[in-house]
């Protein structure tokens, strides 16, 4: 089989369409994109986190029930006065060349989040982590300045690197092999042999893991780019898991080798208008913490034209591509409805009311003198760039309808589509753009807190700041920053009273048009029939199947 198996690789590379007979021994999974680094504290995307998330163990499990942290590689106790976590690693856990798994490798990982040498985009996850404590080879404390009521969910995203192979001082941890070709090195229930950057990433079965034996003895992620070769290769059998919108699902003609389950998804989709001039981005803050004026974006700095925007094109018709009222559900603010105690059910989306767009630009003087159909003001054309990535069709349509129906009203407005590695770094990442559409899953991977959602809104989490957020609108107020910081505080947690800041934060952000929030979409997790123990559950967020991977089979 393992000859199969490095002659499966050969096709994947050769072929977008390899893999054309299946292996009892070999599941295929789809990848999504390319690789941005192995090494999750610096980097969230997606398809990066489909691969490190089978190599670098996380502290803890979710119970599938409840959403909160059981014990996995660690169990631990908490102090009363809720500042001190004391983790303990199950005694025989190693690293794949067998090195023990030990309380420096997270005192180390944790470390470097905080370091000046590091540019991590969780530094502000673990802004209240005062230090780690070894206290033996398998014991540590995370000692926090201040109570942390996200502080599981910040702790669950630190994964454990194997530390002994980065330099102490973090001057290799970008560039280290870990970060940028970790083969033959595993924590996690797969280990990973072979990899193209366009291609694949091929792994073999872990017979050291320490969360017990690995059902499938080799696991490939297939990149797959185009949207359009998913379903033939999920039909045929040439792919054995995927997850699916609804857009994409309905196009799938013969079903009977498949298997499903629907859930929403744990995540936000917006449209994002940039309050900041993208050819002239600057940090938010400056390096003593202060704000800065930030150069005004030429028409989304006006709210009426983002109001305007958010009431100018049709929702309902993505949702009805995908699936009608299968496909997802209106959405109101940054926090994910699941969060029932913190969700603003009292606010309603923003209708769609072109009449009611045409007449709020026309009273804020954006008027179409020339007659050529496009308004201007003070001689700037209502004009802009929507730049996105085709990885998921949705972000596509959205920019489609959003396009149609903007420039009905008086809007000039253009597409740009950026292949996926570039939209990470200069759209995403790097604010060079008027508007995006994209959607945030909230966490990497620990227990689900509404806090997890506040990246789009959080001032200092600003990309131009160089701190690795996730705020591509470049939306700063300094009211919201501080209520962020209160519901993450609030004495004794309690979920209520926390819940209640966080629908002022929405209540604010929606009249604010901080971001066009759009909708919840519905996923299809998707496998072929030949795969056992498939049981998806409602917290996996976008590839979090990797949290079960390890107790699949396949049927022979």
């Amino acid at each position: 089989m393992r000859v199969f198996k490095f002659l499966l690789i050969l096709l994947l590379t050769l072929s977008a369409v390899a893999a054309t007979a299946q292996d009892s021994e070999t599941i295929v999974i789809r990848g999504f994109g390319n690789i941005s680094t192995f090494n999750h504290a610096i980097s969230s995307d997606g398809a990066s986190f489909q691969a490190y998330s089978l190599l670098w163990p996380k502290p803890y499990e979710i119970d599938p029930d409840t959403l909160a942290p059981i014990p996995g590689l660690t169990s631990w106790e908490v102090s009363d006065d809720g500042l001190t976590y004391t983790f303990t690693i199950l005694e025989d856990a190693t690293w794949s060349d067998g090195v023990p798994i030990t309380s420096h490798d997270m005192k180390f990982v944790i470390d470097a989040i905080q370091s000046d040498e590091v540019a991590s985009w969780m530094a502000s996850d673990l802004e209240f982590v005062e230090g780690v404590n070894v206290i033996d080879d398998k014991t540590y404390e995370v000692v926090f300045s201040q109570v942390d009521c996200a502080g599981f969910s910040s702790l669950g995203g630190a994964r454990f690197l194997p530390s002994h192979r980065f330099e102490p001082d973090f001057s290799d941890f970008a560039t280290n092999d870990i970060s940028t070709n970790p083969l033959e090195i595993s924590g996690g229930p797969y280990i990973m042999d072979a990899w193209e950057p366009d291609a694949y990433q091929s792994f073999y079965a872990n017979p050291n893991f320490w969360g017990g034996d690995v059902g499938i003895p080799y696991l490939i992620n297939r990149n797959i780019k185009e949207q359009a070769l998913v379903l033939p290769s999920l039909q045929a059998g040439e792919i054995d898991y995927t997850y699916l919108h609804g857009d994409l699902f309905a196009q799938l003609g013969d079903t009977s080798n498949l298997q499903w389950e629907i859930f929403p998804q744990m995540s936000v989709k917006y449209f994002a208008m940039n309050f900041a001039d993208p050819e002239n981005p600057m940090p938010a803050f400056d390096a003593d913490g202060n704000p800065t004026v930030q150069p005004p974006h030429p028409i989304f700095s006006d709210p009426a034209v983002r109001k305007a925007v958010a009431m100018g094109y049709n929702k309902q018709d993505i949702l009805a591509t995908m699936g009608g009222e299968q496909g997802g559900t209106p959405l109101v603010g940054a926090v994910n409805p699941a969060h029932t105690l913190a969700y603003n059910t009292d606010i309603q989306p923003y209708p769609y009311d072109p009449e009611g767009a045409m007449a709020l630009l026309e009273e804020a003087g954006w008027v179409d003198s020339d007659g050529d159909g496009v308004r201007e003001k003070d001689g700037q054309r209502l004009e802009f760039t929507i730049s996105y990535s085709d990885i998921l069709l949705m972000f596509e349509t959205t920019v489609l309808v959003a396009q149609d129906q903007l420039n009905d009203i008086g809007f000039d407005v253009t597409l740009e589509k950026v292949e996926w590695a570039n939209y990470l770094s200069e759209i995403l990442w790097g604010q060079y753009m008027d508007a995006t559409s994209m959607s945030n899953s909230g966490g990497t991977g620990g227990a689900p807190d509404p806090h997890d959602f506040m990246g789009n809104l959080y001032g200092p989490m600003d990309i131009a700041t160089g701190s690795g957020g996730s705020n591509p609108a470049s939306y700063i107020n300094p009211e919201i920053d501080a209520l962020i910081d209160q519901a993450r505080t609030v004495p004794g947690c309690d979920s209520a009273e926390r819940g209640e800041i966080y629908k002022e934060i929405q209540r604010i952000a929606h009249e604010d048009v901080a971001y066009d929030w759009t909708f919840v979409p519905n996923i299809w997790q998707t496998a072929n029939k030949r795969v056992k123990g498939f049981e998806p559950k409602a917290f996996w967020v976008f590839y979090g199947y990797t949290a079960d991977i390890h107790k699949w089979t396949l049927e022979e």
